[in-house]
């Protein structure tokens, strides 16, 4: 299996909805980056996996830092970093697929963050889904209420949530070298759903 990075994942699901941003391949542009954005930003190093586990996140990132912090990640990873805008989120969710060896293309639709480590609330439907296969998966959630919306925040669009699901399911049927996709955590912000980190697996001899 070849997993992708998370800016070539990103490529191949065409169409995702995440924040805003950019592969630097020079700290010039990291700087440009930040300074045009005007707020903090997330910076990863690329092409390492289990880039957390590792201490190749890094948060807060401003103007002042991100010359550093570009230097560190670049050094540590295969010389370019993934910086992104930093949100805030109500919720985190959980959208993957792979493929079932009995019944072939299955998406899924979860709940994210320390949530999932614990209580693996998941849902699968079969790619591509119907429609409004989404909404019904969602309602068999057991955290489904959060989805409601948190201490008076909005509902999450869960439209723009099949959106999403239709990605990632598009990508499964289309292209049967995909093995798998996991995007994780798709970030709920003001009730709108992002993918903030994607990844792609490719079956073994797959083309990049």
């Amino acid at each position: 299996m070849k997993t992708l990075s998370e800016w070539e994942s990103k490529r191949r699901l065409a169409g995702l909805p995440y924040p805003k941003e950019l592969l630097a391949t020079s700290r010039a542009q990291a700087e440009d980056f930040v300074a045009a954005l005007g707020k903090p930003v997330v910076a990863k190093a690329s092409g390492v996996a289990h880039k957390t586990e590792g201490g190749l996140v890094r948060f807060g990132i401003d103007a002042r830092s991100v010359g550093p912090t570009w230097d560190e990640l670049a050094a540590a990873g295969d010389g370019s970093v993934l910086l992104a805008e930093q949100l805030s989120a109500e919720l985190e969710l959980i959208v993957g697929g792979y493929r079932d060896p009995s019944f072939g293309p299955l998406v899924t639709i979860g709940i994210g963050g320390i949530a999932a480590e614990i209580f693996g609330d998941v849902v699968a439907i079969l790619a591509p889904p119907e429609p409004g296969e989404v909404a019904a998966a969602v309602r068999q959630l057991a955290g489904r209420k959060l989805l409601d919306g948190i201490r008076g925040g909005p509902p999450v669009d869960v439209h723009a949530l099949a959106k999403i699901v239709d990605v990632v399911a598009g990508l499964l049927v289309a292209d049967p070298a995909v093995a798998e996709i996991d995007c994780n955590p798709v970030m709920v912000c003001k009730g709108r759903p992002m993918a903030v980190d994607a990844l792609v697996v490719l079956e073994d001899g797959a083309a990049a």
